[in-house]
C-alpha cells in the first residue's frame, strides 16, 4: 500500500511521475445517487517541442462509478512534474494524463480538458442563479452533521436554494475546506431556516470533498423526501486545485450540466 502524501513535506519534483498519484476509495453510498465530480487545476504547464513554456488550466471530470478518487496532494504533485515534461501538443498532453490517471480512478470514464488563451472565457466566475439563504436570521448550536435539523412543510415547491457557508474539515489534516452548496430540488418545500441551520451544522466535521457532497444529498433524500434533488458542493482551492463533486437523483451527464464557478474559486 502506497504512503499517502498529505500533511507531509515532500521535495518537488522536476520530472512526470505517475506512481505518485495516490488512490482513495470511494464508500459506498447510503441512497441511490448519479453523478460526477469535477477537479479544476490552476497550476498546470508543460513545455512544448522547443522547450517553451504553455500554461493553463486544467478540467478533470471522473464519475462516482469510478473505484476510487484521487488525493488531492498527489494530484498537485503529479501535475507539478508535468512541467518540465516537452510535449508535442496539448492532445498529447491530455492523452498522458488520462492514461496515468485511469490505474488510479478506475473509472468508465475520464475526461480531461485544458483551457488557455480564449478558452478561459469559458470558466470564468459566474452569478450562481437561486435563492441565497445565508442572510436569514437563524440561531445556530449545532456544529456536528444533524439531518433532523432538515423540515419540510405540506406545500409543493421547485427551488434552487444556495449558501456560501459550508465549512468542513480535511480528515488528514484537519485543515477547513470552505464551500458553496447549490441544492436543487423538487418535492416538499423545504425550510429555509433548517436548511441553513444544517449547512452550518459541518462546521467541525472532517471528510473528503466528495463524502461531505453525498451526506447532504443523503441526509435531505431521507429527511425531505424529494421528488427531485441536486446537490453541488463548489469548494475554494486548496494548493492550485478546487473540487466540485455533484450528486443527483436521476441520471445526469456531464457533458449536460454548464460548469458553474463561483467567484470564490
Amino acid at each position: 500500500m502506497k504512503e499517502i502524501l498529505l500533511g507531509k513535506k515532500i521535495e518537488g519534483k522536476r520530472r512526470r511521475d505517475a506512481g505518485i498519484l495516490y488512490p482513495v476509495k470511494r464508500p459506498e453510498p447510503r441512497v441511490m445517487m448519479h453523478g460526477f465530480d469535477i477537479w479544476r487545476a490552476y497550476e498546470i504547464s508543460w513545455l512544448n517541442p522547443k522547450g517553451c513554456s504553455v500554461a493553463g488550466i486544467m478540467e478533470l471530470t471522473y464519475p462516482i462509478k469510478s473505484a476510487n478518487i484521487v488525493e488531492s496532494k498527489s494530484l498537485k504533485l503529479y501535475l507539478n512534474g508535468m512541467a518540465f515534461e516537452r510535449f508535442d501538443s496539448k492532445d498529447e498532453f491530455i492523452t498522458t494524463i488520462k492514461n496515468d490517471l485511469q490505474p488510479v480512478l478506475v473509472s468508465p470514464w475520464i475526461e480531461v480538458r485544458i483551457y488557455e488563451g480564449d478558452d478561459l472565457e469559458a470558466i470564468l466566475p459566474s452569478k450562481i442563479d437561486g435563492i441565497c439563504i445565508d442572510g436569514l436570521d437563524t440561531g445556530i448550536s449545532i456544529y456536528k452533521p444533524d439531518p433532523g435539523l432538515l423540515k419540510t412543510s405540506n406545500e409543493w415547491a421547485s427551488q434552487r436554494l444556495v449558501s456560501n457557508l459550508l465549512h468542513t474539515n480535511c480528515p488528514i489534516t484537519s485543515q477547513p475546506d470552505w464551500a458553496t452548496v447549490v441544492v436543487d430540488y423538487t418535492g416538499p418545500e423545504i425550510s429555509h431556516h433548517s436548511l441553513l441551520a444544517y449547512i452550518c451544522s459541518f462546521r467541525d466535521h472532517e471528510d473528503f470533498a466528495e463524502a461531505c457532497c453525498e451526506k447532504i444529498f443523503a441526509d435531505i433524500s431521507v429527511a425531505c423526501a424529494p421528488e427531485r434533488l441536486v446537490v453541488q458542493c463548489l469548494y475554494t482551492r486548496r494548493g492550485g486545485i478546487d473540487i466540485n463533486p455533484l450528486r443527483s437523483s436521476n441520471d445526469i451527464r456531464s457533458e449536460d450540466v454548464k460548469p458553474v464557478r463561483h467567484i470564490r474559486q
